[in-house]
């Protein structure tokens, strides 16, 4: 075919794009029925004179499912809003030559010269190359004047768009104003792929016609009202991940990092996700590297006392004002937990939220006088002296510690004894502890017990929980191509051979590349009967300088945290001594797995991963053995009387 016969078929084409057929307004094209989804929208606009279809053989086709191109968007989008086409004599397009495409060069122009469309690079223009679906985002949003930084910070349900992305505002603007609401399933926006021209009709009638707008979206079409908040949260950590949506299976969704101190109004609890206000938007972290504050700021604290509901409903309030927002009740009878009291107030926690229930609606526990019983005295414990002939005794880690008369916190108690009391071990079944004590037997629960072997290995018999922290869907931290999953396992499964050489049973929440989640953690240990549980993790931040090794116990005081503190003090001084490193100490931070365990349970952060020094050792086989070595030392040390 010769050049002139190919320049006279893409005339022909383009002349055919701009010329309206009188057709019949019932069904105009034969291939676009009355059922088709986008008629009504098509035939609007070939009512305007914006578009039009294809004449062959005597018949009028509208071509649905082809791909609309830049050329005839831009055409489109300047008739829609009642412009016309420049009248130029000179293309600025290399790919558009006026004597070859002189109508369609007119609308080019005024398209661009509208702010409707920019060139595709190096003086091109593009006209025969299909739009894509984010191209027409910011061709729609431009075009019909929507106002995109209003919509810039609101959340999408779209997964495959960051809102780091150059076109994120756009789709938002047209997600919120009705004019798309993404794939079938409404999950993904699909933003590289072309623009179909029922498609294309259809965002068009919407953007120029109320009528034809989707319903929208009932949520996040507003920014964040602090107001509506239903508390704050504090980060525990350095780099927390914000992210647009509630998962962490992708690096995409990720909107900014916050460090330790960052304080976030807390809007929904899901699941272990916090939904909070980020920058003017909603936004999601992760609850397990925060902590609730109360209505002045402070951490929450440890439980003070508890006390009974005393009224058909008693209001739990987000502030301490009964005008406040109402974040749930309690029932008459049902047992609160008091953290603080203040003025007329306490504070109290109901599904992980703190809040304040109103003293007036609350009455003292009274308490319950156990029969006398003429064969127990009313403490065992006032007699430290008995020898203790058994291998393994157990030291008591609280006050008032029942002896029971059977295996069960409801039976007979036989007596208490108080913290540092030491008692004969005869044997363990589950979490009970048959014991005997100055000539009493009977059973406690060896939460409650320090169990210390009088001869041989000082571990053998104990039951270890070790969790490596994050594994599978969940890295962790990284630098360097030193990952943090990777390094905690490796020192965990050391820890445990040396453990089990020793003599102790032991048990990790993961042996491989899994991702157990941490409440999977917290259950596994108990399931278990763990003795004490140990999370394995390394530390980074945003200051290369930061540096050294870190153990963290529950700052949500329990019975136990004179054990949580003894065994994160042997943990942390065997790591710094034998590795070398900066002790930055022993910590207080109510990190999920930790405040969730009654037993003995600390966290160690054994090195940043970010500082040059530390990571060199994180990733050295020698330095792996010695910060293994170090946490079984420790725990040998927790395990001496």
């Amino acid at each position: 075919m010769s050049i002139k016969k190919v320049s006279l078929f893409v005339v022909v084409f383009f002349m055919s794009m701009f010329t309206i057929h009188n057709v019949s307004a019932s069904q105009r094209f034969v291939d676009v029925p009355s059922s088709h989804g986008a008629y009504e929208e098509i035939n609007y606009l070939v009512d305007l004179g914006v578009i039009k279809g294809y004449t062959e053989n005597g018949k009028s086709y509208y071509k649905p499912n082809n791909y609309v191109t830049r050329g005839q968007a831009a055409k489109m989008v300047v008739e829609s809003t009642g412009h016309e086409p420049l009248v130029v004599s000179n293309s600025s397009f290399s790919d558009i030559k006026i004597d070859l495409y002189p109508e369609l060069s007119g609308y080019v122009e005024s398209a661009v010269k509208l702010g409707f469309f920019t060139e595709y690079g190096a003086g091109k223009f593009a006209p025969n190359t299909p739009l894509t679906r984010n191209e027409m985002a910011k061709t729609l949003s431009k075009a019909f004047n929507l106002d995109v930084e209003k919509y810039a910070n609101l959340t999408v349900p779209f997964t495959d768009i960051s809102p780091k992305d150059p076109y994120y505002k756009y789709i938002a603007a047209i997600y919120y104003n009705g004019i798309t609401k993404g794939n079938e399933t409404g999950t993904k926006f699909n933003p590289n792929e072309p623009v179909k021209r029922s498609q294309f009709a259809s965002f068009i009638a919407r953007s120029a016609e109320e009528k034809y707008r989707l319903d929208l979206p009932v949520q996040g079409v507003t920014v964040p009202n602090e107001e509506d908040a239903i508390g704050t949260v504090k980060s525990t950590t350095d780099n927390l991940n914000v992210r647009s949506s509630a998962t962490s299976s992708t690096s995409a969704n990720i909107i900014g990092k916050v460090n330790t101190g960052a304080k976030l109004p807390v809007f929904e609890v899901e699941g272990s996700w916090l939904k909070v206000s980020y920058n003017g938007r909603y936004a999601y972290i992760s609850s397990s590297y925060t902590q609730f504050l109360d209505q002045d700021g402070q951490p929450v604290g440890s439980v003070e006392k508890e006390v009974l509901a005393n009224a058909s409903e008693v209001i739990f309030y987000k502030t301490r004002d009964i005008n406040g927002k109402e974040l749930g009740s309690f029932s008459n009878g049902e047992k609160i937990k008091v953290y603080k009291t203040v003025g007329n107030w306490y504070l109290t926690i109901q599904n992980g939220i703190p809040g304040y229930v109103r003293i007036s609606q609350t009455k003292e526990i009274e308490p319950v006088e156990e029969e006398p019983n003429e064969e127990q005295p009313p403490n065992v414990d006032d007699n430290q002296d008995n020898e203790l002939t058994t291998n393994t005794i157990g030291m008591a880690t609280v006050d008032s510690l029942h002896i029971r008369s059977e295996a069960s916190s409801s039976s007979k108690s036989l007596g208490t004894i108080n913290r540092g009391t030491y008692v004969e071990v005869h044997s363990i079944s589950g979490n009970w502890a048959k014991i005997s004590y100055n000539g009493i037997d009977g059973y406690t629960h060896k939460t409650y017990l320090r169990l210390i072997n009088q001869s041989g290995s000082a571990v053998a018999g104990r039951i270890i929980v070790l969790d490596p922290g994050h594994g599978g869907k969940d890295p962790g931290t990284s630098k360097s191509g030193a990952i943090e999953k990777e390094i905690v396992l490796k020192v965990a499964t050391k820890v445990k051979q040396k453990l089990e050489a020793a003599g102790a049973k032991v048990y990790m929440t993961r042996a491989g590349d899994t991702y157990p989640t941490l409440q999977d953690r917290v259950d596994f240990a108990q399931n278990n009967y763990a003795e004490v549980f140990v999370s394995i993790h390394v530390n980074s931040a945003s200051s290369e300088s930061a540096s050294g090794t870190e153990t963290y116990y529950s700052i949500s005081g329990n019975e136990n945290e004179k054990e949580d503190y003894r065994l994160a003090s042997a943990i942390n001084s065997q790591i710094v001594n034998n590795a070398g490193m900066v002790d930055r100490g022993v910590r207080r931070e109510d990190y999920f797995v930790v405040r969730n365990l009654l037993l003995p349970s600390v966290l160690v952060e054994l090195g940043f991963v970010t500082n040059a020094s530390d990571r060199e050792k994180l990733i050295s086989s020698e330095y792996v053995d010695i910060f293994a070595d170090s946490i079984y030392k420790g725990i040998v040390q927790y395990y001496k009387k």
